[in-house]
C-alpha cells in the first residue's frame, strides 16, 4: 500500500509530539535467570547473581536455574553487589528447581526447602554509605556498615526464597547486614531464612538481618516506610511468606519508619519452632544484642503480629525467642520503640518466650516491650471488636528458668511489664496469656517524680474521675464460682466506657514473684494466664446503688472451687467492639480464690406491691439470672415461669383473683 509523503510527515510530527525531547519509551520487564554460583568469572553462556543485580531494571525478576542438586551457595564478591536502585525488583529464590515454600501453619515447624544461599561468611559485603549530594548528608549508614544485598531509594521490591548467611563483622570491623535498606527503600521480605543454613541447624547470622535507617537530606528526613517482613496484608499464600530469622548478634530487625508490618516470622527461633538461639549465651557473640525488633524515628501504625482483619490472622503471629537481661550480656527488652512518639501500634497474637506448641519455654528474662514515648499508644492483645479476638491475644512467658534469673532480677520497683512506659502514654493490655512476667503495666512500687509508688497513680489519672479512689479494681473475697463482686475506679468524662476483663490468675507468677522480690511484692507477679470473659460493670445486677460496684454472674464459665481469678479495668473513649481500640488498662486486681455456692445464696423478698393488675416484686441476695414462677393453686402439679431477669426486680401480670409466686435462681 502506497503512503503519501504528507501522511508520512504527519506521522513524524505526531511521534515528535508524543515523545518530545525526553525520548521515554516503555520497556518490557525482564526475567534475569541466574545459572551459576560463580560471581567472579562466569562463562559467557552463564549469568551470575552479580551480573543479574547490576543489570536489573524497573519491574525485573531475578530467577534461578542453577544445574545440579541444591542447596547452591553463592559467595558474595569481596566488593559486594551493585546497590539495587530499580523499583519493583523481585528476587525469587523459589524459582530454583527443587525448592519449595513452607506449607505448615505458623504454630508448627517451618518446612520450606531453600536451595539458594547468599553466603557472606567470606566477608564479602556491599558498602551502604553511598555518596550523596551534599557530601555532609547523613545517609543513615556509616562507613563501617554494609549489606549482603543493598536497596537504595526504591519502592516495592520483593525478596523471597533465599538463605542469607554471613560473618557479622569483617576482619577490618565492617558490620554486615543481611538486607540493608537506604534512602527510603521499601518492599517485602518473605519466605527467607536469614542467619541459618538450609539444613535448619547451622547458624551464621549477619549483625542485623534487616536494617533500614532514615536518610537525612537537605529537605528533611526520609524514613523507610511500608516495609513488610513476612506475611503481607491479604496474602494469597501466607504460609509461603514465613521467614526464619536467627543468630544475629546485634538486632534481627531494625527499621526507622512508619507502617511497618512484621507478621509470620520465627525470630531467634529454629525452624522446628521449639528451640530458640540466644546469642547472649554464645561467648563469641555476647555483649552486642539489642532485642529482636527495634522500630525508631517513626513507628506509627506498626503491626507486629496479627492485624485482626479476619484474613490470615491465625498465620500472622510471630514466634519470638528469649532475651537475657543486661546483667547476663543481653538487653532490657525484646521489642523496642525509640526516638519519638508512636501511635496506633499493634502487638497481637505473638508467642514471646514460648514455642509453637504453647508449652515449651525459651530462656527469657526481660519485659517483652518497652512502650516508650510521652504520648504513645499501644495495643498489646485484643481489641475485642468481634473479629479474631482470641487470635489477637499474645502468649508471653518470662523469667524462665526461674533459678537462672533470680540473682539478676531487678529490685521490686523496677519489675515492670513495660519498662519505659510514660505516665502520659496509653497501653491496652487485653486478652493475653501472661506467664510469670513482671507486674503489668508496671510495678505498684514504681516511683514517679521521685516519689515511691506514685507512678501508677499518675498513670491512671488520665482516665479516672479522681485519684482519691483506689487505682486498681478490687475483687470481694467472698466471690464464688457463680458470682464475682467488687469495685472498680470510676472514669472521667473523656474515658466514659469501662470493660472488666476476667482471667484465671497465673499461679507461676504469684509464687515466683514473691520469691524474686524477696517477699516485697506480697502477691507476687499478679497477671492473667487464661482470659475468661469481659463485662460492662455498669450493666451488672449490682451496679447500683453504689457507684463503682459490680456483681457479675460467671456461672457460664463453669469454674471450680479453689480457682484463683484476677481482673483488669479497661478505660476507653470508644464504644465496645471498636476496631483497633486502644483502651488504658489498669493493673491486675489482687487475686481471689473462688468459694462454692451451690445454691447461689438465699433470696429475701423485700416488697410485693399490686399496681394496675400487676405484681411488682423486689428482692435481695441470690445470683442472677433469676426466674419468677407462679401457681394459681398450691395443689397444682407444676410451677410455670412468669418471667426471667438479671435484675432484682420484676413486674408480672396477675391473671386471677389470687396466685402464688416464688423466685429461684
Amino acid at each position: 500500500m502506497k503512503v503519501s509523503q504528507e501522511l508520512k510527515d504527519m506521522k513524524k510530527t505526531y511521534l515528535s509530539l508524543a515523545f518530545g525531547a525526553s525520548f521515554i519509551f516503555a520497556t518490557q520487564a525482564a526475567t534475569l535467570t541466574v545459572t551459576t554460583t560463580n560471581n567472579v568469572d562466569p562463562a559467557a553462556s552463564q549469568l551470575s547473581l552479580a551480573q543479574a543485580i547490576s543489570r536489573a531494571q524497573d519491574g525485573d525478576t531475578i530467577a534461578f536455574n542453577i544445574p545440579g542438586p541444591g542447596p547452591h551457595y553463592i559467595e558474595t564478591p569481596a566488593e559486594g553487589y551493585a546497590m539495587i536502585r530499580a523499583n519493583d525488583v523481585h528476587i525469587d529464590g523459589y524459582t530454583q528447581p527443587g525448592s519449595k515454600k513452607n506449607t505448615n501453619p505458623i504454630l508448627a515447624a517451618n518446612n520450606a526447602k531453600i536451595d539458594i544461599v547468599l553466603d557472606s561468611r567470606n566477608g564479602g559485603h556491599t558498602p551502604m554509605n553511598a555518596p550523596v549530594d551534599p557530601a555532609d548528608t547523613n545517609t543513615g549508614f556509616g562507613d563501617d556498615e554494609s549489606g549482603v544485598i543493598g536497596f537504595f531509594g526504591v519502592s516495592n521490591f520483593r525478596v523471597e526464597g533465599l538463605s542469607i548467611i554471613a560473618a557479622p563483622v569483617t576482619s577490618d570491623g565492617v558490620a554486615i547486614y543481611g538486607l540493608a535498606l537506604a534512602h527510603g527503600a521499601s518492599g517485602q521480605i518473605a519466605g527467607c531464612w536469614i542467619g541459618i543454613d538450609p539444613n535448619g541447624k547451622d547458624v551464621a547470622g549477619p549483625a542485623d538481618a534487616i536494617a533500614a535507617f532514615r536518610y537525612r537530606g537537605q529537605d528533611g528526613d526520609t524514613l523507610v516506610n511500608d516495609v513488610v517482613v513476612g506475611v503481607g496484608k491479604n496474602s494469597t499464600n501466607p504460609r509461603g511468606e514465613f521467614n526464619v530469622i536467627i543468630g544475629e548478634p546485634a538486632i534481627p530487625i531494625i527499621i526507622e519508619g512508619n507502617n511497618t508490618r512484621i507478621a509470620g516470622n520465627f525470630l531467634m527461633v529454629y525452624p522446628d519452632g521449639v528451640h530458640d538461639y540466644n546469642v547472649s549465651l554464645n561467648p563469641d557473640l555476647a555483649g552486642d544484642f539489642e532485642g529482636a525488633i527495634e522500630i525508631g524515628r517513626g513507628g506509627d501504625n506498626t503491626v507486629i503480629g496479627t492485624d485482626g482483619d479476619g484474613v490470615n490472622d491465625a498465620d500472622e503471629r510471630n514466634i519470638i525467642g528469649g532475651t537475657l537481661p543486661p546483667a547476663l550480656d543481653g538487653y532490657d527488652h525484646t521489642i523496642e520503640f525509640y526516638s519519638g512518639t508512636q501511635t496506633g501500634i499493634i502487638v497481637a497474637g505473638n508467642y514471646i518466650g514460648i514455642g509453637v506448641d504453647g508449652s515449651t519455654r525459651f530462656t527469657n528474662g526481660v519485659p517483652a516491650l518497652n512502650a516508650s514515648g510521652n504520648s504513645s499508644s499501644y495495643r498489646v492483645g485484643s481489641d475485642f471488636n468481634g473479629v479474631s479476638d482470641a487470635l489477637e491475644g499474645n502468649v508471653i512467658a518470662n523469667n524462665w528458668p526461674a533459678a537462672f534469673f533470680a540473682t539478676s532480677a531487678p529490685v521490686p520497683q523496677q519489675m515492670n511489664f513495660f519498662d519505659e512506659l510514660k505516665t502520659t502514654a496509653i497501653v491496652s493490655l487485653r486478652g493475653n496469656s501472661l506467664i510469670d512476667n513482671f507486674p503489668a503495666p508496671v510495678s505498684l512500687l514504681k516511683p514517679d517524680a521521685g516519689e515511691d509508688g506514685m507512678y501508677l497513680t499518675n498513670y491512671m489519672s488520665q482516665v479516672l474521675s479522681s485519684t482519691d479512689q483506689p487505682i486498681t479494681p478490687i475483687l470481694d473475697t467472698n466471690s464464688t464460682t457463680t458470682r464475682l463482686s467488687g469495685s472498680y475506679p470510676l472514669p472521667n468524662g473523656t474515658f466514659t466506657n469501662v470493660m472488666v476483663d476476667v482471667y484465671v490468675a497465673d499461679s507461676e507468677g504469684l509464687t515466683n514473684g514473691v520469691a524474686m522480690s524477696g517477699g516485697v511484692l506480697t502477691n507476687g507477679f499478679v497477671q492473667g494466664r487464661t482470659y475468661l470473659a469481659s463485662y460492662d460493670p455498669t450493666k451488672s445486677p449490682e451496679a447500683s446503688p453504689a457507684a463503682g460496684r459490680f456483681g457479675i454472674d460467671i456461672s457460664s464459665l463453669n469454674l471450680t472451687v479453689g480457682t484463683k481469678v484476677t481482673l483488669t479495668a479497661n478505660y476507653s473513649q470508644n464504644a465496645p467492639k471498636t476496631t483497633n481500640d486502644i483502651a488504658l488498662t489498669s493493673a491486675f486486681s489482687d487475686p481471689v480464690t473462688l468459694t462454692g455456692s451451690s445454691a447461689g445464696g438465699s433470696i429475701s423478698i423485700d416488697s410485693a406491691t399490686k399496681q394496675n393488675g400487676n405484681l411488682i416484686l423486689t428482692w435481695t441476695g441470690g445470683t442472677a439470672p433469676f426466674k419468677v414462677e407462679k401457681k394459681v393453686n398450691l395443689n397444682d402439679s407444676a410451677w410455670t415461669t412468669a418471667t426471667t431477669t438479671s435484675e432484682r426486680t420484676a413486674t408480672v401480670p396477675i391473671e386471677a383473683d389470687h396466685a402464688f409466686f416464688r423466685i429461684s435462681h
